[in-house]
């Protein structure tokens, strides 16, 4: 999300939130309107900012935030004391940093960090990537019309130097072009690399791509490439990459691509032996090594142990001839061992329009299929069903409702049935949460099915636990 524009009337408001313990530049105007705690010695700060701001500017956030806010309190050059980096929109609409330093007990603003042919900052890190005890920064540029996108690093410490209009700037130590760049510590020495997609057309008549993943680290105020692979050009972008544990013994990049309206690929690689290597998701190499999914999704460490884990959306089961538009789609994510295997981590129902996951329980994997609801669909979400793969006989276990919470109160008496058990499970973004269970199977059903049926039925308790909020 890429937030970028606040009134000046909220100016204030806004970074006292910035600058107050557990807030960011997340909340609506309303909420920026009430005063926060924060202490007395970062009311210095805010004011400080206000006025170093050129007219009209406005706050903003790299477009892939890192949750660390448009002003950042680091210290750049080891002395002890803090400095300020903020980010902002100039008067013109261009992305912009500055740096503030503390002295003689004063707020001043010190240099500026700009790239004239840039629209929007894509993302930012800072680390000190060469541990000569002083922080560096890498920007990612998102050019202008048909300028190219461009990661710039920087040295925080360097002099500046004065621009044609007198003012203090800091220059690139290296730049170079880019469609998609990650920073992380790849190789396990405590520093972090960088990890840059790029692509040209060799061929501008047919527009051919060429993908390349470069790594790089930053040495002695420059990039210097540790390794180059070619990657897939069967696709139409490279839009994620990903750096951090993918075994619980390696670490290595998960690259993302989308291929169609709605299909991506994800391609995985571990670092061994000094070097990048692919990693196999697909049997016998096929779609060159990748994993295919046939919705958008996004791969992730779902489960918190700190290894990124690949998602794989998979279509119900039993409903063959569904058309996309109708599809509801199960996600199980994948953990791989480091070896020739991956084990299932957790299969689960997402809705990213009501932010909302289930969790597929234990007792129903192998043996549920999903569908729309039919009963009371104008608030159903999703409908799950009890599947024998070997007869093909599906039947409702239950169904997921978001029900706005100013009617639940009264259509709550309608939803009463004999057959049905109505459990509210939450309330989240003025809409409550419902799992109405199905508690006797068809009169008709097989017997062999009916054991199977109730051992699928979930106590109230389990609820909460499966059915959880997932806000962006």
């Amino acid at each position: 999300m890429f937030i970028s524009k606040i009134s000046g009337a909220l100016l204030a408001a806004a970074l006292l939130c910035l600058l107050a313990t557990g807030c960011r530049y997340t909340a609506a105007p309303a909420d920026l309107l009430e005063k926060p705690t924060i202490a007395s010695d970062k009311q210095a700060l805010v004011q400080a900012v206000q006025k170093a701001l050129p007219p009209h500017a406005q706050l903003a956030l790299p477009m892939r935030d890192d949750n660390l806010g448009a002003v950042r309190l680091l210290d750049v050059d080891g002395d002890g004391i803090d400095e300020a980096l903020v980010s902002f929109n100039n008067e013109y609409s261009s992305p912009e940093l500055m740096l503030l330093r503390y002295r003689g007990n004063t707020w001043k603003p010190y240099y500026t960090i700009q790239q004239p042919l840039s629209m929007r900052m894509d993302w930012m890190k800072v680390s000190d990537y060469d541990k000569d005890g002083k922080l560096d920064l890498a920007v990612g540029w998102i050019g202008s019309y048909d300028g190219s996108n461009m990661v710039e690093l920087y040295s925080l410490s360097q002099t500046p130097v004065r621009n044609e209009e007198g003012k203090l700037v800091l220059e690139p130590e290296d730049s170079l072009p880019y469609l998609y760049a990650e920073a992380g510590d790849l190789n396990g020495d405590g520093k972090l690399e960088l990890a840059v997609v790029t692509g040209d057309w060799a061929n501008q008549e047919v527009q051919l791509p060429n993908y390349k993943l470069t790594v790089y680290e930053w040495t002695k105020g420059k990039l210097h490439a540790l390794q180059q692979l070619d990657l897939s050009n069967d696709v139409i972008n490279y839009d994620r990459l990903l750096i951090g544990k993918i075994s619980e013994r390696h670490t290595g990049i998960v690259l993302e691509a989308a291929v169609g309206a709605h299909s991506m690929y994800t391609f995985m690689y571990v670092w061994e032996k000094g070097k990048l290597r692919p990693v196999a998701l697909s049997e016998q190499g096929e779609y060159g090594n990748a994993l295919v999914s046939g919705t958008p999704t996004q791969n992730e460490d779902i489960n918190g142990d700190g290894i990124i884990e690949l998602s794989r959306p998979k279509e119900p089961a039993g409903y063959p001839d569904l058309p996309y538009a109708g599809m509801l789609w199960v996600n199980e994510w994948l953990q791989w061992d480091g070896d020739k295997g991956f084990k299932s981590i957790k299969e689960e129902f997402t809705s990213n329009s009501y932010q909302i996951s289930f969790t597929i329980p234990n007792q129903w994997k192998g043996r549920y299929t999903l569908r729309s609801p039919e009963v009371h669909r104008e608030y159903g979400l999703v409908t799950f069903e009890y599947w024998n793969e070997k007869t093909g006989y599906k039947t409702e276990i239950g169904t997921l409702y978001a029900v706005p919470l100013t009617k639940w109160g009264s259509i709550q008496e309608e939803w009463k049935e004999t057959d049905r058990s109505y459990n509210v499970v939450f309330n989240y973004a003025g809409l409550v949460y419902i799992f109405a269970q199905q508690l006797a199977p068809p009169g008709t059903m097989d017997i062999s099915d009916r054991q199977l049926f109730y051992a699928m039925q979930l106590n109230k308790d389990q609820l909460p636990e499966l059915l959880v909020p997932r806000p962006d």
